[in-house]
């Protein structure tokens, strides 16, 4: 199957119904903004963990952790939250970079 044509079964036809947007472009947006959408926030999920852990931002963080102001920074468990982090922080860009690259549902709209 091409990613230029696509077809769907008629069940799926069906849920596609119900997905707010006119043109199947629009329906197809909707779901692709909900899904990217709902990757940063559990991101954000994670990330919110950490910021309450350690009481700052990753970029505090790391600042603190260069300048050797985080307590057992060598511990296991604390270098472990910083790779996790660091990971989180990146797939959330990742994830906001896919979502900006998305055409706006309002302007698809008006092309059409």
């Amino acid at each position: 199957m091409g990613i230029d044509t696509m077809t769907f079964s008629p069940q799926v036809l069906t849920y596609l119904d119900h997905i707010e947007g006119e043109t199947a472009d629009s329906k197809l947006l909707t779901l692709l903004t909900t899904y990217l959408q709902s990757q940063i926030r559990e991101c954000e999920q994670e990330i919110e963990t950490y910021e309450l852990k350690y009481r700052m931002t990753f970029a505090e963080f790391a600042e603190a952790w260069e300048q050797g102001a985080i307590p057992d920074r060598w511990s296991y468990a604390v270098e472990r939250d910083y790779m996790e982090w660091e990971g989180l922080e990146e797939e959330r860009r990742r994830w906001l970079v896919r979502l900006r690259a998305l055409p706006r549902l309002n302007d698809e709209s008006q092309s059409s």
